[in-house]
């Protein structure tokens, strides 16, 4: 089994959303085919990002104890809530080693202030798609198609989903996104 790039480190437990009240910690796993080098970093990227560069804050990653490379090592990284971002983007965390290659990233989350909930705030913005196949009466098709027409926002998360795709990230068909077209056959539930 060939092996991806973006499948070395695999990011674990990502939720939804982070509050930016407090610290995040990010969980991954660095597979035993790759060996961490002590210049290697995670970073949080606001989804679109086309170059390592693009990152929004990082924090350094745990240095390696295994030094034969022949085990999967379960890692994480904390981000100190005054670095996380304020606005209501969609962020993914992505792991970058010592030579700039992105080796790994997460499925697309977003950081609510405390006061607000995170199901008001995707019942809002944006619409679950599923691969089940489920009748949609006229009516409720119309309310979406206008309630989508209406939200520029969710084509950003259009754009998230087919980048997640383009780097392999295979956990993304699980993720919640928008999608502004009728003829696709799949199912839409509210968020």
């Amino acid at each position: 089994m060939e092996i991806k790039v973006f499948d070395i480190v695999v990011f674990t437990n990502v939720p939804r959303s982070y509050p930016t009240s407090t610290s995040v910690i990010c969980h991954y796993t660095v597979t035993a085919a790759f060996q961490p080098h002590r210049r290697d970093w995670v970073g949080i990227f606001k989804v679109g990002w086309s170059s390592a560069k693009d990152y929004h804050t990082f924090v350094w990653a745990e240095p390696c104890l295994d030094s034969t490379g022949k085990e999967t090592l379960a890692k994480q990284a904390v981000f100190k809530d005054y670095y996380l971002p304020k606005d209501d983007e969609f962020y993914q965390f992505c792991y970058i080693d010592n030579t700039g290659q992105v080796r790994g990233a997460s499925t697309p989350f977003c950081f609510c202030m405390s006061d607000q909930s995170l199901e008001n705030y995707l019942d809002d913005d944006l619409v679950v798609i599923t691969t089940q196949v489920v009748n949609i009466n006229q009516a409720e098709n119309e309310t979406l198609k206008s309630a989508l027409h209406k939200k520029g926002k969710r084509l950003r998360t259009v754009r998230l989903v087919l980048h997640c795709s383009l780097v392999g990230n295979a956990s993304v068909s699980t993720f919640f996104f928008a999608f502004t077209t009728e003829a696709c056959g799949l199912s839409f539930y509210r968020g």
